[in-house]
């Protein structure tokens, strides 16, 4: 017989695209594929935090779609408008000396991003989760990997929420961390370590894609996403052997959706289920399941 294999689900960052995740988990529940721990960064972080406490995800698709969360965190759609945004406010700080711990304690956008987030996980902590949860963040000081898996969990959720120039860095246990995207944009190695020998890893980042650069800025975004799209494939491709092959890399359908679009969430949920449903044969073989046909269940 083959051996029962531990199967971690590896979801990745994107903004809005990571709105994905709540589809294709949704998806996965529906075949009756089992998940035995969970990593998230970023978004990715969000959306596993709601599937790790047991969460109605349907549910929680309908009170999201309800809400203006461009609004509730004060960010406009348009992602060069934020950029300009904080580069003004960079050169205000800069002028009046601000430093990063009063930045952080006075930030309005932080602390709308951590209410979001407490409400969303009821303020629980990691103990609550029914499966193994981790979050990825960035130590902004050291450029190093940090793995949360203890205390409230929205506190880790912003953390690894919080992309630089948008939201300021969460200061936990005395460091000053950031976007987990930043230096493992795809929680696989995480999962692993959580004792997941088969992966099911979710890509709900924008594409690498011909870039037109008509200024300074477009070069060095351009710049940024070529140097995240290459740590990203090595680090994939490390986890793949150390999988033994046993990884399904997903990779949604949602280049159409901009980092801050949070309106096309329902766009994003639909591109996630039609992703595990063209996948499907690919994930019951790496994982060693056989899906259950929604029909059946009836």
């Amino acid at each position: 017989m083959r051996r029962k294999l531990k199967i971690g689900l590896a979801l990745g960052g994107g903004g809005a695209r990571g709105f994905a995740h709540l589809g294709i988990i949704m998806a996965l529940e529906e075949y009756g594929i089992p998940i035995d721990v969970i990593t998230g960064t970023s978004m990715g972080a969000a959306v596993g935090a709601a599937k790790a406490l047991g969460m109605d995800l349907g549910k929680l698709h309908s009170v999201l779609s309800l809400l203006n969360l461009n609004s509730l965190l004060g960010v406009s759609e348009s992602t060069s408008h934020e950029i300009r945004r904080a580069i003004g406010r960079g050169v205000v700080e800069y002028m009046r000396g601000v430093d990063l711990e009063e930045e952080t304690s006075l930030s309005e956008r932080l602390s709308r991003l951590l209410a979001l987030f407490s409400l969303l996980t009821a303020k629980k902590d990691f103990a609550a989760t029914q499966v193994p949860f981790a979050v990825v963040a960035a130590d902004l000081a050291t450029g190093a990997r940090v793995v949360l898996r203890e205390g409230p969990i929205y506190r880790a959720v912003a953390a690894s929420a919080a992309v630089p120039g948008i939201f300021p860095p969460v200061r936990i246990k005395g460091k000053y961390l950031i976007d987990g995207g930043v230096i493992e944009k795809i929680p696989i190695a995480a999962a692993i370590e959580l004792g997941a020998n088969a992966v099911i890893a979710v890509d709900a980042g924008a594409p690498m894609e011909k870039v037109r650069a008509q200024t300074s800025l477009d070069v060095m975004f351009q710049s940024q996403r070529i140097t995240s799209h290459a740590l990203t494939a090595l680090q994939v491709e490390e986890a793949r052997k150390r999988l033994s092959g046993r990884l399904v890399l997903l990779r949604p359908q949602v280049s159409g959706i901009t980092m801050l679009a949070f309106s096309k969430l329902s766009q994003a949920v639909k591109a996630g289920k039609e992703e595990v449903l063209a996948r499907l044969p690919e994930i019951s073989e790496s994982c060693g399941v056989r899906p259950v046909s929604p029909d059946s269940k009836q």
